[in-house]
């Protein structure tokens, strides 16, 4: 299946061990980025695709509602980028186009994907859609719930919500995450979780979204119910926790 993940990358350190995850494993088609300042969040996945020496195209979107900009925008997010990398130019790419192959990855409020029902009517023919966040208190449905509430009117035919019950269950201590140290692409992540993890006065960091495009990519790490019209997250393999570690390390 061909990914397209739509990505705040920047904040909670979760999307990029989600993009790392996809981008080793799985097959990527395009990446969105959104909320706050959309540019620098793109050129963070830049670097994160440098990293990883790979080139998938990257879009620019939204910035979101105004209490997107203010209230989910930290400040930390430039800190990912030297000086000279928030100079350069980026060009972003088009919206991707979508068929029964692609698969809707949704780590990010959803100001991009409520866009693009309302512009690109191919959007509605992929073959699922994955929504970190369950309901209107999820920080993924709040940052812009006119969005979300779009998204989750519309007839997918298939639709996976992953919950953050189930995502807690695979975490990472800061003491476990000093292990990632020792490589580019570690040090990148490990300094990235802790300036999340100090602004949030965390101790542990929830890989949230890194459930939601292992089930896109079809692994059976994370296990679902049928709920009506959705399928909900009820548990996962703490295998999981594993195949991220091995992800990071190539």
């Amino acid at each position: 299946m061909n990914l397209v993940i739509d990505t705040d990358i920047g904040t909670d350190v979760d999307d990029a061990f989600a993009l790392v995850y996809a981008l080793r494993l799985g097959k990527v088609k395009a990446i969105t980025v959104s909320q706050g300042n959309p540019t620098i969040r793109a050129k963070i996945a830049k670097k994160l695709e440098k990293m990883l020496n790979v080139d998938v195209p990257i879009i620019s979107g939204l910035p979101g509602t105004i209490e997107a900009t203010t209230k989910y925008w930290t400040g930390i997010e430039e800190k990912a980028l030297t000086p000279k990398e928030k100079e350069e130019e980026f060009i972003s790419k088009d919206f991707p186009y979508y068929d029964k192959e692609s698969r809707l990855v949704c780590i990010a409020p959803m100001s991009n994907i409520a866009h693009q029902l309302s512009t690109f009517a191919g959007i509605r023919k992929v073959n699922g859609i994955y929504i970190m966040g369950s309901h209107e208190g999820s920080q993924n449905f709040k940052a812009d719930l006119d969005a979300a509430n779009k998204v989750m009117g519309e007839e997918w035919k298939n639709r996976y919500i992953i919950t953050k019950e189930t995502s807690q269950k695979v975490a990472f201590s800061r003491d476990e995450l000093i292990a990632f140290k020792g490589s580019e692409l570690g040090d990148f992540l490990y300094d990235s979780a802790i300036r999340w993890l100090d602004f949030a006065k965390k101790n542990e960091s929830i890989m949230y979204d890194v459930l939601a495009v292992s089930a896109a990519m079809g692994e059976d790490y994370v296990k679902f119910e049928k709920k009506g019209n959705n399928y909900i997250s009820v548990d996962v393999d703490k295998i999981l926790k594993k195949r991220i570690i091995e992800a990071v390390n190539g």
